[in-house]
């Protein structure tokens, strides 16, 4: 019974720990704005992108807002535990602000955190959101699709707790 508890305890703790963001889910409409995520790490090595999104409150900022998209990977590797992973796509409200936070983070080895990019996406538009690796320096670059084109982006602080 003792071991049963402990068993359980640890269970739920490594749950929870893993759980702090929640799973992105949004309910489109058919001319919703769809986002398309990748990545360019230019002649370095690619690694597992994740994305999330923050619909509810953008202006706000508050960490506990994003929702996780996934990770953006386009090549499998036996140093990386993380499957390919070509296709990743979210439709997103027509309009509204939306926030984007991007990073790679593979333990104590390597990490980057490109700025938190808020922008409000046209109905019925497709935009590519990538995020570029470029002298060790991380960026989100969000481009209207059809005219690859930059869009208008609000950058924003590091969310908050």
């Amino acid at each position: 019974m003792k071991k049963k508890l402990i068993l359980l305890s640890i269970a739920s703790f490594v749950v929870g720990c893993s759980s702090s963001k929640s799973e992105y889910h949004y309910v489109a409409m058919e001319d919703d704005p769809q986002l398309e995520f990748s990545t360019d790490f230019g002649d370095e090595t690619s690694l597992p992108v994740d994305f999330s999104l923050n619909i509810d409150n953008p202006e706000a900022n508050y960490c506990s807002d994003f929702n996780d998209i996934g990770y953006y990977y386009p090549e499998s590797s036996i140093f990386i535990l993380a499957k390919a992973n070509l296709e990743l796509s979210a439709k997103i409200p027509a309009n509204k602000p939306v926030a984007i936070e991007s990073h790679y983070n593979i333990g104590n080895q390597a990490s980057c955190y490109a700025e938190t990019k808020q922008f409000i996406a046209e109905k019925g538009k497709t935009y590519k959101v990538n995020f570029k690796l470029e002298n060790k320096y991380c960026d989100l670059e969000i481009l209207d699709k059809e005219t690859s084109q930059p869009v208008r982006v609000k950058i924003k602080n590091k969310c908050t707790k």
